[in-house]
């Protein structure tokens, strides 16, 4: 038997759907209140990982570690490194925080402040360490100009003002040359080319195999020249070379020279100068004697 219509009535228009608006507004500010809730929450995730990362002591950076260096002292490695972590990052962060220390930013400050770095490189170590790892340059020579005088590597870098006591002087017995032009020097600048310091610094040990010593100090007119110029030990003259022209032919050069007359009895000190610095020929001077030009590559001799 089918209900009365009216109960059909009542159940669509009366209390039922009452209930039902109410219990969707119930659900309505359940999920704001979630919602609130949930971005409440979220906003405290960042803020409490925010101060973990940048401002607790959880990643500050306590230990610094320096590697490879041996002339440079360590703690003036770590005292910049300290200086640079004194810095803040956008004005609020600091740098002592293991995230915001930037390896680039530490490699150029060392190689900025310290020109006897040849190569750097810098690591962090989670959670608190920064290691840093360097290699020095090798002093081949020392430059003298405008009465100073400057280390200077392989590369033809000069890297810091010479101190004639220190052992990396002493210990290796380097070269001087002066550039009488009175050239300025900068540090970290490349003041001549690799090819010249090459020649520089073998220059007395290939003089020295043909029975040559001469002094340590080197000099030259000026760098652009690509000469240098060296003075036989007990009080001998003079030898001029050419940068321009194998080391090796010069020196063999001079050998068939002073195998010959008029050297071939002659002393060290009877020799004003010899100048190799014309390829294939030669010029010379002995001492109370006119100069004298040789053409190596005919073999002849004959007065200027």
């Amino acid at each position: 038997m089918l209900k009365p219509r009216k109960t059909y009535i009542q159940n669509c228009t009366g209390a039922h759907l009452k209930n039902e608006k109410k219990k969707s507004n119930i659900d309505g500010v359940n999920r704001i209140l979630s919602k609130i809730i949930f971005y409440v929450l979220l906003v405290c995730f960042f803020v409490v990982t925010g101060y973990v990362l940048f401002f607790s002591p959880y990643l500050k950076v306590f230990k610094i570690t320096v590697k490879g260096n041996k002339e440079i002292s360590s703690a003036e490695i770590v005292k910049n490194i300290e200086n640079y972590q004194q810095e803040k990052f956008l004005k609020i962060f600091s740098k002592e925080n293991f995230l915001l220390s930037d390896n680039g930013d530490m490699e150029n400050l060392l190689s900025e402040k310290f020109k006897k770095i040849e190569r750097v490189s810098v690591r962090k170590k989670f959670p608190d360490t920064i290691e840093i790892f360097l290699q020095e340059r090798k002093a081949l020579l020392v430059l003298c100009s405008q009465e100073e005088c400057f280390m200077v590597d392989e590369n033809g870098i000069a890297y810091g003002q010479a101190d004639f006591y220190s052992q990396e002087l002493i210990q290796n017995n380097l070269i001087k040359i002066t550039d009488r032009s009175s050239r300025e020097v900068g540090l970290g600048q490349e003041i001549m080319t690799k090819e010249y310091v090459a020649y520089v610094s073998s220059l007395k040990e290939s003089l020295q195999q043909i029975n040559i010593s001469v002094e340590d100090d080197f000099w030259t007119p000026s760098l652009m020249a690509e000469e240098v110029n060296v003075q036989i030990t007990e009080k001998g003259g003079q030898l001029y070379f050419s940068t321009q022209f194998p080391l090796e032919d010069s020196i063999r050069i001079l050998n068939l020279i002073l195998e010959k007359e008029p050297f071939k009895n002659q002393k060290k000190e009877n020799i004003a100068y010899i100048d190799l610095r014309t390829e294939n020929k030669v010029f010379y001077k002995l001492n109370n004697q006119p100069s004298i030009e040789n053409n190596d590559s005919q073999d002849t001799a004959k007065e200027k």
